[in-house]
């Protein structure tokens, strides 16, 4: 518990003086453990230290701030979006998110994308899409119309045989996530079956998938995305967690302090592992 203790503190430290406010090494993604730590203690402080970040945040975001999930508008759409369906945060406000869906209709309708990965690329503005569409969203029609076009655009690519290895996995995911809503399951079935014919999917290598994190999150994330029972490789990579003693030097939650921190909380509460999908 002293452990944890020195964790949180260091984060109460450091949240506000994080100056990227991003999901993956930013504020987005120290809010989202505090909300978590809030509900876990039941103290009204830490809930009150997760919604200035989150103030803070909004302050922040302008029409310059990137587009990316990891760093950028996306994910910190995604970031808000996960606390208000988890009842973190609450809004009577229906036009909260009229500001990031406008800005991320714009960016996904007109602006070129780099790639297909979900750290920067076109599977990181359709997991906004997503996320949206699952939550409260009003703009259905702006967020439908987007998501359709985002879909569109990586299914060409799928036929073209155009994905590259290092996208693969986050392109099979997303089709995965995509399946879980109705209208689209049907009509995009074909492109999840190429994805599952990948190597990477067909062998399901575990250490060779979403290399950009960490394996914990790597083996929860598999186990929820290829209905792999990691049950046995799961318990045996939390020893070796305990047994570290890493000295992280970023404060987010991708592999920083934030992360170490959720994983502290959700070794003791298993309720505390949705955490994961935001990677």
């Amino acid at each position: 518990m002293k452990q944890m203790d020195k964790i949180v503190q260091t984060l109460i430290i450091n949240g506000t003086l994080t100056e990227q406010p991003g999901l993956f090494y930013g504020k987005t993604g120290i809010a989202v453990f505090f909300f978590h730590y809030a509900r876990q203690t039941g103290n009204g402080l830490f809930l009150e230290y997760a919604i200035d970040l989150i103030e803070e945040i909004h302050k922040q975001i302008t029409i310059t701030v990137s587009s990316r999930y990891d760093v950028g508008l996306s994910g910190i759409g995604v970031g808000f979006e996960y606390c208000l369906q988890n009842g973190f945060i609450e809004t009577e406000d229906d036009d909260f998110f009229d500001d990031f869906d406008a800005q991320m209709y714009r960016i996904a309708m007109y602006e070129p994308y780099t790639d297909l990965s979900l750290e920067g690329g076109l599977v990181g503005w359709g997991r906004y899409f997503l996320y949206r569409l699952r939550g409260n969203g009003h703009n259905y029609s702006k967020l439908h119309e987007a998501l359709t076009h985002i879909v569109n655009e990586i299914s060409q690519n799928i036929m073209k045989n155009a994905v590259s290895e290092h996208e693969q996995p986050d392109v099979y995911r997303f089709f995965h996530d995509l399946s879980i809503i109705p209208e689209y399951a049907d009509k995009y079935r074909n492109s999840l079956q190429l994805c599952m014919e990948w190597k990477c999917i067909c062998e399901s290598d575990v250490l060779k998938l979403f290399p950009y994190m960490g394996n914990l999150q790597r083996l929860y994330v598999c186990q929820g995305s290829f209905n792999m029972n990691l049950t046995e490789e799961i318990e045996h990579e939390w020893k070796k967690w305990e047994e570290q003693d890493d000295i992280q030097t970023d404060m987010g939650l991708l592999k920083g302090v934030s992360c170490n921190a959720l994983l502290h909380l959700t070794r003791l509460n298993s309720n505390t592992v949705s955490w994961f999908n935001l990677l």
